[in-house]
């Protein structure tokens, strides 16, 4: 055997493929790892009949301009309208629509909608909706409702699909001098929400593009 064999003969024992014997070990049967009737073993027990939210702290706020004036609508005195821009905890620039009612009947607390759109809606389709009620008794020296608690309502898309939560809302008025013809108030508002909302976090499609 020449030299150029005997370093080959090397380099194919070096690089040779060693097997190392196995352990024995005790392989669990597919029913140590189900339940009753079928799946596997859960490791936590709770709601599992819709898809689970994730629920964060939200706060959101706006200024803009209100008018007041007599109700369009029967069984109510007098309607607010305001618009205005803002910012929340769950986004940067937003602009919202806000309106509420105030029964004839003093006894009944007033009731509104607002609806919450993110500046860039046109591309992502971002649109939160509220429905709010004035809590009883909570009004301001000119006896207007400043009060509110709100629940999220159906006019919801983009990030906010699906989305629940609730909390207070606070409106904060500064009466002006210059009142538009047919209304009896105007100036500017302040908007203040809190609560907490939860989201899917799997609707903002632009998050992937």
């Amino acid at each position: 055997m020449n030299r150029r064999t005997r370093s080959s003969a090397r380099n194919k024992a070096r690089f040779a493929p060693v097997f190392e014997g196995l352990e024995g070990r005790l392989v669990l049967s597919s029913s140590a790892l189900s339940i009753p009737g079928g799946g596997l073993a859960a490791s936590a027990t709770g709601d599992v009949s819709s898809f689970p939210l994730r629920f964060r702290p939200f706060n959101a706020k706006y200024q803009g301009f209100y008018t007041i004036g007599p109700a369009q609508s029967p069984g109510f005195a007098t309607q607010l309208y305001m618009y205005g821009g803002g910012t929340s905890s769950s986004f940067l620039h937003g602009d919202i629509q806000l309106a509420y009612y105030v029964p004839v009947d003093a006894s009944q607390p007033a009731v509104g909608m607002a609806n919450m759109m993110v500046k860039n809606i046109s591309s992502t389709g971002d649109d939160l909706g509220a429905d709010f009620q004035a809590v009883p008794g909570a009004v301001d020296k000119a006896g207007r409702p400043n009060q509110f608690t709100w629940t999220v309502n159906s006019n919801v898309g983009g990030t906010y699909a699906g989305a629940e939560g609730s909390g207070t809302l606070q409106l904060i008025y500064y009466p002006g001098r210059k009142i538009p013809r047919g209304a009896t108030a105007a100036g500017r508002i302040g908007v203040v929400f809190r609560g907490s909302l939860g989201t899917t976090n799997i609707n903002n499609i632009t998050r992937n593009s």
